[in-house]
């Protein structure tokens, strides 16, 4: 297990970090569900992952006592996937969501995965998005049609 998943909350820690970090927005929101999967994903090393995303999150989120905040609801969240890999399988569904529904999150995901080690990490969710916008974006055949003979009529 990593060092930081050494840190044991007591219930009444966790109380707290949760009622300190509610109501933050949905962007926030967001990245405590996208950091956790994240550093989850990176299993094979959680000290390096963990210390990746403290990083980020101090350069991403202002003032350093909310970044402090965020990252333990991190540190947290990851400890509950230890303990539940379900947890983790739902997060993970929906994290992904969230990067192919706001693309730019996926510079997050680069930043986390960016190691030679998590080549395989980082296919399976370039994929998993590849597949979403391929759908999302399917043209049908009658629609194609058209658009081509409207691509022909305006040339």
């Amino acid at each position: 297990m990593a060092e930081f998943l050494y840190h044991k909350f007591t219930p009444i820690q966790k109380l707290l970090i949760l009622w300190q970090t509610r109501s933050l927005g949905s962007k926030i929101d967001t990245l405590m569900l996208l950091f956790p999967v994240l550093v989850y994903l990176g299993r094979p090393d959680l000290d390096a992952q963990l210390k990746r995303a403290k990083a980020l999150i101090d350069k991403m989120i202002k003032p350093n006592n909310l970044a402090l905040k965020i990252f333990s609801r991190v540190m947290m969240r990851v400890g509950e996937y230890a303990k539940d890999e379900k947890t983790y399988m739902q997060d993970r569904d929906r994290a992904f969501d969230a990067v192919v529904g706001d693309i730019q999150l996926y510079a997050i995901v680069l930043d986390m995965l960016g190691d030679k080690g998590y080549e395989t990490q980082r296919d399976i969710l370039r994929s998993v998005i590849q597949k979403a916008y391929d759908e999302a974006y399917h043209i049908s055949k009658e629609n194609k049609r058209i658009l081509e003979y409207q691509e022909q009529a305006f040339r």
